[in-house]
């Protein structure tokens, strides 16, 4: 354990570890208002709201959430098949417009990141694979977060607000336009099993701002059709941020409509 934990404290040590990519006039976020929103929820009917479609590698993705009675219950983003067949050789990240229910759960911009090689650190993440952000601050402050030391990492140790098992690096550095990553030393990436898919946290400061599924790409292509996986996780012990925080993920391979879904499930509501 002890090979385990020194391993898992060395990661996004690199500065930047890929380059963003953004489509124009991402920072605008469109709203989606379908015309039987009130009926649907006075009848206590669940329905799903999609953000506009982005033409991604080839393929589609959108964003989505569900809602009940006028609370989010799960949110997520669908990707098309070709998406995932026409993948670039070089990475990037794209930020993701969102339907204008999806900010009743806190969230306020989600992007989708392709990594053809993996990074850091060697031989834990270091397959390609996608980092799914979903973040609690807007694109523009997204953009403003520096990289380099971030001490406020600390103060969110002392205050024990990440699940025990949730460490950084030997030291809190930042991500340019990300932030500092938690990672789960409990996750299989740091045991014989290896690296298929894992559940991030991130900070900038002294406060938790993003939930990141990062999933490997032979992982998405395993999936079978009809059988959602699910998987648990950790919570925060301390909530600052009022908001709709997920306590389970899943995915999916929907084989008739041809898309992946990945899915942040049983949204609850937090305020501490």
């Amino acid at each position: 354990m002890k090979n385990i934990f020194a391993r898992a404290k060395t990661i996004f040590l690199a500065p930047l570890l890929f380059t963003l990519f953004f489509f124009a006039g991402c920072e605008s976020q469109e709203d989606v208002a379908p015309s039987n929103l009130n009926q649907n929820l006075a009848k206590g009917i669940s329905s799903t709201y999609y953000g506009p479609t982005t033409m991604l590698w080839g393929g589609t993705v959108r964003t989505w959430v569900e809602m009940m009675n006028g609370h989010p219950t799960a949110m997520g983003m669908e990707i098309s098949e070709e998406t995932l067949q026409n993948l670039p050789h070089m990475p990037g990240e794209y930020f993701l417009k969102l339907p204008g229910q999806l900010h009743a759960t806190g969230i306020k911009a989600i992007s989708i990141g392709w990594n053809p090689e993996g990074h850091e650190p060697d031989g834990v993440y270091t397959l390609p694979h996608f980092d799914f952000h979903f973040y609690m601050i807007n694109q523009n402050q997204i953009m403003k977060i520096a990289g380099g030391l971030d001490e406020g990492a600390y103060d969110l140790m002392e205050r024990g607000v990440l699940p025990a098992t949730y460490v950084f690096g030997p030291a809190p550095f930042a991500v340019p336009h990300m932030g500092v990553h938690w990672s789960d030393i409990t996750s299989p990436e740091f045991s014989p099993a290896g690296f298929s898919k894992t559940f991030i946290y991130g900070s900038n400061q002294d406060k938790v701002t993003f939930f990141e599924p990062m999933i490997t790409l032979a992982y998405m292509q395993s999936l079978m059709d009809d059988m959602p996986v699910w998987s648990n996780i950790p919570q925060l012990n301390i909530v600052e941020d009022p908001g709709y925080y997920p306590t389970s993920y899943t995915l999916e391979y929907d084989a008739d409509r041809g898309v992946y879904i990945l899915a942040l499930t049983g949204l609850t509501f937090r305020n501490k």
